[in-house]
């Protein structure tokens, strides 16, 4: 299928997809110091966006991040336009979006990040190769490059599915038809499937609940889209050697973790003697993974595969679970139990850990800089009568296994200021227009947040008197 086709595509439907939760430069820098590559802090660094849509995952960076510079690239003039009209209409004025074919476009400058999120398996092959040397040649020497792409063999189920939408919606006329049938079939499949017994019908559940759930843009633009091409993971890695890249990572760093492997698995593993990449190409076959969001970086930069336990001193911390028992007691031996958002259970009995877990849930959805965290710990030990601690390393290994098991939050601090609420805390002028445009809302951690009509009323007007409570939980106050 010819560009101009493509194009006309994403001109007819827009791709409007909000922010991307794991594409944010706090949390790709701090993975990437995490493993000895020192990136640029967030609040001081250059940003560019390959296929930026109408720039809700750019914009929001842009506002948070004023001292920082943002590019977005994509090649519908329409997207380009309603994402330079956001811009404008918000006084963002560290942003840019520029309509151009990546095969054609020349960057100006290197950037610290590089954002391509589902870009590399809906194009051809020429644009993959184009996308990988872009990067190549337009990191900075410490630059972070982020790419999501759809993986083999996880994909083989949904890519069937697909098959049988296209052949379902090849002979209707507009967008708008052929995702209307594409809904129609995915509804008649879930109703055949929705009492079938065994792991297939379980997986083709999910599959179809995946694709139904997405707004009827994105399932055109991704399950119906003119090129789908997964790769496994080392075709990818391969590829990216090839244009003088590394791999460093994945954005969702727990889900590279060989670690958390049963030990059935490692032990069944064994003798395969397998490498990093191999261990990771082995890790998508056994859980059906079907997207990557891989993290790049430029040679010579290669990351270390250890991670030095000092480094998460340059990190702000943020935990996601609440303590079921034993909150504050500090006593050592006692458990404090916590659950996770996956519903993860957790038990501590060492006091610095309960110390550090208490003040982590007492400060979400604040991130703690954790020089910060480590006074606190010090303070509370010393006002329960413990023992106070100078050597946190034990500490920065407890924290580096919560990570692992996503339900901690890291992110590089840069300057530290970004991670404040103001004094007189309120709404962002971008969040209000996405309120009052029916765009994809994001709050300031730059997580997609779903309001009611009413909430977003709420953001709209400030007369309506929203709930500061409930909005500072939901990271819409900044």
């Amino acid at each position: 299928m010819s560009a101009d086709v493509i194009r006309e595509r994403y001109d007819a439907v827009p791709y409007r997809h909000g922010a991307v939760s794991d594409s944010h430069p706090a949390r790709i820098g701090a993975i990437a110091r995490l493993l000895g590559i020192h990136a640029a802090p967030p609040d001081h660094c250059r940003v560019l966006e390959l296929g930026c849509s109408e720039g809700m995952n750019l914009l929001p960076l842009a506002e948070r991040f004023p001292k920082s510079e943002f590019v977005g690239v994509d090649f519908s003039a329409k997207q380009i336009a309603a994402a330079e009209a956001a811009r404008a209409a918000c006084g963002i004025g560290n942003a840019r979006f520029v309509c151009a074919d990546l095969r054609a476009w020349k960057p100006e400058g290197a950037f610290d990040y590089i954002i391509a999120h589902c870009i590399y398996s809906w194009v051809p092959a020429e644009v993959r190769d184009r996308l990988l040397a872009l990067c190549a040649g337009a990191l900075a020497p410490n630059g972070v490059a982020y790419v999501s792409y759809n993986t083999l063999p996880g994909w083989a189920l949904p890519g069937g599915v697909r098959k049988i939408l296209l052949q379902e919606i090849s002979a209707l006329p507009s967008p708008e038809a052929q995702m209307a049938r594409a809904v129609q079939v995915l509804d008649s499949l879930a109703e055949c499937m929705k009492d079938q017994p065994g792991s297939y019908a379980a997986n083709l559940r999910d599959t179809i609940a995946d694709m139904r759930a997405k707004p009827p843009g994105l399932l055109f633009h991704d399950e119906l889209a003119a090129v789908n091409d997964p790769c496994t993971f080392t075709e990818f890695a391969t590829h990216a050697v090839r244009h003088g890249l590394h791999y460093v990572a994945e954005a969702h760093y727990a889900t590279m973790q060989s670690a958390l492997l049963p030990a059935t698995m490692h032990a069944a593993l064994a003798p395969l003697d397998a490498d990093f990449t191999r261990t990771q190409q082995f890790m998508d076959v056994l859980f059906q993974r079907w997207l990557r969001n891989s993290l790049l970086s430029r040679a010579p930069v290669a990351p270390e595969r250890v991670i030095r336990p000092g480094v998460i001193a340059d990190c702000a911390l943020g935990l996601r679970m609440t303590v079921d028992a034993g909150l504050n007691d500090l006593t050592p031996g006692r458990a404090m139990r916590l659950t996770g958002t996956h519903g993860l259970v957790l038990e501590a009995r060492d006091s610095v850990e309960k110390a550090a877990l208490s003040l982590l849930t007492g400060a979400f959805p604040s991130r703690v800089p954790f020089p910060a965290l480590c006074a606190r710990v010090s303070q509370s030990l010393a006002e329960a009568g413990l023992p106070c601690i100078r050597d946190f390393t034990a500490l920065h290994q407890f924290l580096h296994r919560l990570f692992a098991l996503d339900v901690l939050d890291v992110v590089l601090c840069g300057d530290g200021d970004w991670l404040a609420t103001r004094s007189q805390p309120g709404i962002s002028a971008l969040m209000r227009h996405q309120a009052a445009n029916d765009l994809p809302l994001t709050n300031r951690w730059h997580e997609p947040v779903a309001l009611t009509p009413e909430g977003k009323r709420a953001l709209i007007d400030p007369a309506n008197h929203p709930d500061p409570i409930a909005l500072m939980r939901a990271g819409l106050l900044t």
